[in-house]
C-alpha cells in the first residue's frame, strides 16, 4: 500500500496535535476521520504521556476506501482496543450518536467530511464541545466551507489560531490546521 499523503495529516500538525493533548490533559476525546492514522497515534501518544484515565471515540465510514478498512485502520484496532472505533458518517454520527456514546468531549479532531464539516460546526462547538475544550480542523485551507469556519471564528470573536506556514520542502502545513479554544465560561 502506497502512502498517499493526501489523506495523512503533515508531521509538523502531527506533532502540534501531541503537545496539545499533553498539555491540555482532555480526558474524553472525539476523533472524526482517521485518514492513515497519523492524527490518531499522535493523540494516543499524548493521552499516554498524561497518565490519566480517558475515553477516545473515532469515527470513520471509511469513504477513502471504498467502505473498507484500510490496512492501517484494522492495524490500529488490534494495537489500541482501548479506542472505541465507530464505522458510520460524520454527519449522521453527529447527528444521533450510538447509545452510550459520550455527548461531550474535551478535545475534537475533525478530519473527515471536508465538504459538509461547516454545516454542523455549529452544533460541534455549541453542544459537543465542553467549556475549556480545544477542537482541531484540518485542511482549512482547501476547502470553501472550512474556510468559512475560520471565518466564523473571526467574526465571533472565537479564540483560534491556524497554522499553515511552511519551513520545509518535505512540508505541508499550508493545507492549515485550526485549533479553537472555547472559554471555560461563556459570555452572554
Amino acid at each position: 500500500m502506497t502512502d498517499d499523503p493526501g489523506v495523512r495529516i503533515d508531521i509538523a500538525h502531527a506533532k502540534l496535535l501531541e503537545g496539545l493533548v499533553c498539555a491540555h490533559k482532555p480526558t474524553s476525546v472525539l476523533e472524526l476521520g482517521f485518514g492513515r492514522g497519523r492524527s490518531a497515534e499522535a493523540i494516543l501518544r499524548g493521552l499516554d504521556f498524561n497518565q490519566q484515565s480517558f475515553t477516545y471515540t473515532l469515527v470513520d465510514n471509511w469513504g477513502d476506501w471504498g467502505g473498507n478498512w484500510p490496512d492501517e485502520a484494522s492495524a490500529f484496532r488490534l494495537q489500541h482496543p482501548e479506542v472505541d472505533i465507530i464505522v458510520c458518517d460524520e454527519g449522521d454520527f453527529l447527528g444521533a450518536p450510538p447509545v452510550g456514546t459520550s455527548l461531550a468531549y474535551d478535545f475534537i479532531m475533525s478530519d473527515a467530511d471536508h465538504f459538509h464539516a461547516h454545516e454542523w460546526h455549529d452544533r460541534v462547538y455549541d453542544d459537543l464541545l465542553n467549556p475549556g475544550g480545544v477542537l482541531i480542523y484540518h485542511d482549512v485551507t482547501q476547502f470553501p466551507g472550512l474556510i468559512g469556519i475560520v471565518e466564523k471564528c473571526v467574526e465571533q470573536g472565537l479564540r483560534h489560531v491556524v497554522f499553515e506556514k511552511n519551513s520545509r520542502s518535505d512540508e505541508r502545513c499550508q493545507r492549515g490546521l485550526l485549533v479553537i479554544f472555547k472559554p471555560l465560561e461563556m459570555s452572554g
